[in-house]
């Protein structure tokens, strides 16, 4: 099962996890989430397998991405 280990409205902080998790050898998903106050524009979903969860938020913390 999929789950949301981390929400931004920054692509680029979100690309930069997702590049992060990758070198450490954690399968992540990047997705767009639409929302639908027009005032919030977009923000972008970083997601693990919930089995992945706890080296994902180690690594968040380790590379200061929080």
């Amino acid at each position: 099962m999929w789950t949301v280990v981390y929400i931004s409205q920054s692509i680029q902080t979100s690309e930069k996890l997702v590049e992060v998790l990758k070198e450490n050898d954690v399968i992540s998903r990047l997705r767009r989430s639409i929302s639908s106050d027009a005032d919030r524009g977009n923000c972008y979903e970083v997601l693990v397998p919930s089995t992945e969860l706890e080296t994902a938020q180690d690594l968040m913390i380790e590379n200061e991405l929080f």
